[in-house]
């Protein structure tokens, strides 16, 4: 039996102290092999941010390539992509040994003007630049600047977007503005910030959401709300060394995703950002990432300072079992400490790299919570991948072969499939998913222990308790244009009161309705379809004028959560990802 729990207890202890200390150590201890190692080769960049297109065309290059990406140019389940490895990977593409269209060539372009800094192409300049080559002297750069001691790119970032929404009757709105700095020190440090403002005027199911759980689904502590309209600023940035030839550090403060699917029941990037320590080991065909985090106890009220003592050590492991197959292991173990523990803080145990937490975690004899996972990937015939994850919070054999729908058996699975050129349409892309998670799934006895970062699961968005299918479907007609249709039903039980059946992973599995004959949609069965047409034509590189159109439905036994929203709207992006509510 797999024991999955672990003590809520206090502190007061200075905790960024203990954490940054902790975190720190090993963190200064690569910062010093970097400083006095030899010269490394492989220069370190910054990383593609979550949510780029540029992520999307490399999963698709390397499924047309025919074959998979070495862990050195990037590995895309656990989805850290270096900007230097991109420009290498792109320049070297075989264009000779793989059918291209003309939108594939521009894609392959665009690819090249992103990452700029380090590629070879001399098409990334722009054919007129501003003020004497001091603005846009690169198409991808509002302002740039290399010398053989740094480069820097700085580039404004705004999201403008204006609709309607019929079940509140009332206009929605996303205002957003800020600015994003990126670069590198001699090649062997890099640095990347992000930081906005935002003004929203929420739809209904985001307000939905904010009644329920007091968050914006992404965002962190509210500057001002009248429960309509929200403000808040959203920041992350990181610095990154490269501290050997196989080994890269990043320090900051930000999200991750770790899957191949639309969803992940690993770790995804649905909450707010946080502090993490990352390690990314890549050599020979295996891919190797330690990421060691601090998430956010939120709590009401929260004018005071938010208390922490929350944490999570997370590792994914894969490898390259042939050309086209990639096998992955993943464990998280999320816990606490307080003045209960010999340790206050971030548990030192967890910082080594390299063993596996479970045994730690059995040999403290501690209650936290461990998740583990194996998922895989299979490139074939240069039009398809097939995926899938498997994963377990906690289980008893002896009750999975009984089939009694014990309390204890906690898992999640994942399979999925992308075809690319489908009909042998260039750029027709459809990508099809099926989510299915047991209830309780992450839960623990104390809500502190959950898989919850500031009120926001951080793996599925709903939780628990839930049975989901998601279809996108993707083409590209012309070089700038870009239509996406996504279909979601997510199925699942939802609570009324008290009661807890299962999808809500903060409620503690104490407080269960029964210990056996647990199914997926106990509770007030509820039915979540989701509509969604973008149609985005990039004006120049990054600026995007986007339309959505979502249609939103949820029809539940007796009517009690039934709701239904249509919401167009218009918008220009530039410089940032498109901002999803797929929930």
């Amino acid at each position: 039996m797999c024991s999955l729990t672990f003590t809520f207890l206090k502190t007061n202890i200075n905790l960024h102290f203990c954490f940054m200390n902790l975190l720190v150590k090993p963190f200064i201890i690569f910062l010093t092999v970097t400083i006095f190692a030899p010269v490394i080769s492989i220069a370190q960049s910054s990383y593609v941010p979550l949510g780029s297109n540029s992520i999307y065309l490399l999963d698709r290059f390397e499924i047309k390539s025919g074959k998979l990406a070495e862990p050195t140019e990037f590995n895309s389940t656990s989805k850290l992509y270096k900007r230097a490895s991109i420009a290498q990977y792109v320049d070297s593409f075989n264009v000779s040994r793989t059918a291209l269209s003309k939108q594939d060539y521009f894609n392959l372009d665009y690819l090249q003007n992103d990452n700029f800094e380090w590629s070879n192409s001399e098409n990334t300049k722009s054919s007129k630049s501003i003020l004497s080559s001091k603005i846009y002297k690169h198409k991808a750069a509002f302002a740039d600047y290399s010398s053989k001691e740094f480069n820097i790119v700085v580039n404004p970032i705004t999201y403008q977007q204006f609709g309607y929404d019929t079940r509140l009757k009332d206009m929605v709105s996303l205002q957003c503005s800020g600015i994003e700095v990126r670069g590198s020190i001699k090649g062997s440090v890099s640095f990347y910030t992000q930081i906005t403002d935002e003004v929203i005027h929420t739809n209904s199911w985001v307000r939905d959401f904010y009644q329920k759980d007091s968050v914006i689904p992404g965002a962190g502590y509210l500057k001002s709300n009248d429960s309509k309209t929200f403000n808040y600023n959203l920041a992350s940035g990181y610095i990154s060394f490269q501290a050997s030839k196989h080994i890269d550090i990043q320090f900051g403060h930000g999200k991750n995703f770790i899957g191949n699917g639309y969803r992940t029941f690993y770790l995804s990037d649905f909450s707010t950002n946080h502090l993490f320590l990352r390690l990314n080991t890549r050599f020979w065909k295996i891919n190797y990432t330690n990421i060691f985090g601090e998430i956010l106890n939120y709590q009401q009220p929260h004018e005071a300072y938010l208390p922490k003592w929350h944490y999570y050590a997370a590792t994914h492991a894969s490898i390259n079992l042939t050309k086209n197959f990639n096998l992955g292991l993943f464990q998280t173990i999320v816990f606490q400490r307080d003045s209960g523990y010999s340790n206050g803080s971030y548990d030192p145990q967890y910082l080594n790299p390299v063993i596996f937490y479970k045994p730690i975690e059995n040999g403290l004899n501690s209650p936290d919570k461990a998740i583990l996972g194996v998922d895989f990937k299979y490139n074939f015939l240069k039009h398809f991948s097939l995926y899938g994850q498997a994963v377990i919070s906690e289980f008893i054999l002896s009750e999975i072969i009984a089939n009694n729908g014990s309390i204890a058996n906690k898992q999640a699975y994942q399979l999925g499939i992308k075809c690319i050129d489908i009909l042998d349409i260039s750029t027709l892309d459809l990508q099809l998913e099926y989510n299915q998670a047991n209830p309780y799934m992450y839960t623990s006895f104390n809500r502190l222990n959950s898989y919850i970062n500031y009120n926001q699961n951080m793996a599925h968005p709903i939780g628990a308790n839930l049975r989901e299918l998601i279809g996108v479907l993707r083409y590209q007609p012309i070089n700038r244009m870009t239509i996406k249709l996504t279909g979601i039903y997510t199925t699942y039980g939802n609570d009324t009161g008290q009661s807890n059946y299962g999808k809500n992973i903060a409620l503690s599995y104490y407080n269960n309705t029964h210990e056996y004959g647990n199914f997926i949609g106990q509770g007030v069965l509820t039915h979540l379809y989701i509509f969604d047409l973008t149609v985005s034509h990039m004006l120049k590189h990054n600026l995007f004028l986007e339309f959505k159109a979502t249609y939103r439905k949820v029809s539940s036994v007796g009517g009690i959560f039934d709701s239904e929203t249509f919401s167009p709207t218009l918008g220009v992006r530039w410089n940032i990802g498109e901002r999803r509510w797929d929930f």
